[in-house]
């Protein structure tokens, strides 16, 4: 009943932020009401390109896995990556995205629970690094462009070096944490004798600086991600046709990730249209319509690798109901590893 009541309001907070969003479009000069106007063209190599960011994503999480000496294939990798994005994509259950490839996972490799969870969070890290990385990088490089927008789009801006500000010290605070001196000194006494696993993340984490070179290859398979990722909206926004440069689309792209990230709606769907509209008419003037629309053209088309995720969630050896997934999350929650 709760996992229903937080999805609804999931639903509510989706729906009041799309009406907000299409309450700016002038629907009689948008593609809405002209599909004919849509170059397909472009959409398909937004489509193009949001598989490309799948098969990269999966690339970054294999990476994390090879750094903790785990035998799976890159191909395998790939294939949790596109089970997890329907997982998040179709987020009526209480298990998401990153519970399924844990689950699945731990299925080939059951003596490796906690492992194969650190690898997930590692490859979380790395995104969140790449991500605040880039935006600070575009921040310094055309702060004329990002100095003066709306009020809103002022805010916005302003969240965003907060929150991606926060992350690059959190992640820099785990690993300073994990370093040897510091986690010898953390459990001198044997402070926290109780809780062994607060002894073995910070180990399972400090492999990563002795495998350094796995974990820069994960990172910098996490720019050219993100770059593939933002292009496919570019994609989206010549579909509808929307005349931003690409320059402009690349600057607002990693505000409008790092707030669609947050657990707010359905899959990020309508914050990602109202983050759109605001901030592509402040760096640009794009109209509203063209906005909205370009978000949606981007996420149909990252939308669509989600739904093919499907396809090898019914292979034999993942098809498993989201009942037994949630049972055997529950299991792994309530395990004496994971207290």
């Amino acid at each position: 009943m709760k996992v229903f009541l937080v999805f609804l309001l999931k639903l509510a907070l989706t729906a009041l932020c799309l009406s907000w969003a299409f309450s700016q479009v002038d629907f009689s000069h948008s593609v809405f009401t002209r599909p004919g106007a849509v170059d397909y063209r472009w959409l398909a190599g937004g489509a193009a390109l949001a598989g490309l960011s799948v098969v990269l994503l999966g690339l970054r999480w294999w990476c994390f896995l090879r750094g903790q000496g785990m035998p799976v294939s890159p191909g395998r990798a790939v294939e949790l990556i596109m089970i997890d994005g329907l997982f998040s994509l179709a987020s009526v259950s209480g298990l998401g995205g990153d519970a399924a490839r844990i689950i699945l996972l731990m299925r080939d490799h059951p003596d490796r629970k906690l492992i194969i969870a650190m690898t997930v969070a590692a490859d979380h890290l790395a995104g969140m690094v790449s991500l605040a990385l880039l935006f600070f990088i575009i921040s310094a490089a055309r702060f004329e462009s990002l100095a003066d927008p709306s009020v809103l789009g002022r805010g916005v801006i302003h969240f965003a070096w907060f929150y991606l500000g926060g992350g690059l010290a959190l992640v820099a605070m785990i690993f300073i944490c994990a370093s040897p001196p510091v986690h010898r000194r953390i459990h001198g006494n044997n402070r926290f004798a109780r809780w062994p696993i607060m002894r073995r993340i910070p180990e399972l984490y400090d492999i990563y600086r002795k495998n350094w070179r796995l974990a820069l290859g994960g990172l910098a398979i996490s720019f050219a991600m993100l770059a593939a990722y933002f292009s496919s909206y570019y994609c989206g926004l010549r579909a509808v046709g929307g005349d931003a440069s690409y320059g402009t689309v690349i600057c607002a792209m990693p505000v409008i990730d790092s707030i669609c990230g947050m657990p707010i709606s359905i899959a990020g769907v309508g914050v990602r249209e109202k983050l759109f509209e605001v901030l592509l008419h402040d760096l640009a003037g794009v109209a509203p319509e063209s906005a909205v629309a370009a978000s949606l053209a981007g996420f149909a088309c990252n939308a669509l690798w989600a739904l093919l995720g499907a396809l090898f969630f019914l292979k034999k050896r993942d098809r498993i109901s989201v009942s037994e997934l949630e049972a055997e999350c529950h299991d792994v929650a309530s395990s004496p590893a994971h207290q």
